[in-house]
């Protein structure tokens, strides 16, 4: 089974923009299966990835089975007023790479050393004066959170995953959005939280494994 990870714009290792409406990250990810000349592939996509795999899947036919782990699926004052606060914020540069490292460690659940620091490579970038985090902070003045408005038009087979310790996508939550998308199914992994894939890795990988074999 061939394996590709996509930073959408803003992320990761991918180049910053002007804009980071859902839209546009839907364009990222055709754009990857454009250029590899890709078809009916399985995607599994966690928070902001899964709500933009879902919402791919009701405009194309080249996106089968999806995965979706721990989506967020309201929005809140609080959420409104980050949006606003992050619209034109920039990253703070530290002098010691390791001021970032331990930063990055504090929002992750504990995990091993090794697996940290492979994130770290992706995360931190060397620039005039110290380092800084890649990622272009306005990605977090997101556009109002509704997959209400397009999961019932979601066709492929479709998995929910969800912590059962999220505060992102708490069980309710979970529960609400997998009944909104026909035929999908869920699974709530209890002591787990947000970061789904990195707390329970191996449902993650058996969940895409299975998915994958329903195409």
């Amino acid at each position: 089974m061939r394996a590709i990870a996509l930073d959408f714009g803003g992320h990761g290792l991918s180049e910053h923009r002007d804009s980071y409406g859902y839209s546009d990250y839907e364009r990222d990810l055709l754009r990857v299966l454009d250029e590899l000349d890709l078809d009916r592939v399985t995607v599994a996509g966690h928070s902001l990835g899964g709500y933009v795999a879902l919402l791919a899947a009701t405009r194309t036919d080249r996106i089968a089975p999806v995965l979706a782990i721990d989506v967020k699926s309201d929005w809140t004052d609080a959420d409104a007023e980050l949006a606003s606060r992050t619209r034109d914020a920039t990253q703070r540069v530290e002098a010691e790479r390791t001021t970032l490292v331990d930063r990055l460690a504090r929002t992750l659940p504990p995990i091993a050393r090794d697996e940290l620091e492979l994130i770290a490579e992706r995360s931190l970038e060397r620039v005039e004066g110290g380092w800084r985090f890649r990622w272009d902070r306005r990605v977090l003045a997101t556009e109002p959170v509704d997959p209400f408005a397009f999961l019932p038009d979601v066709k492929c087979p479709v998995k929910v995953i969800a912590g059962a310790d999220s505060d992102v996508m708490p069980p309710e939550a979970a529960r609400t959005f997998a009944n909104a998308i026909p035929g999908a199914t869920l699974e709530l992994l209890d002591g787990i939280g947000h970061h789904v894939q990195l707390e329970a890795p191996d449902p993650v990988a058996t969940a895409i494994r299975q998915l994958a074999g329903q195409k």
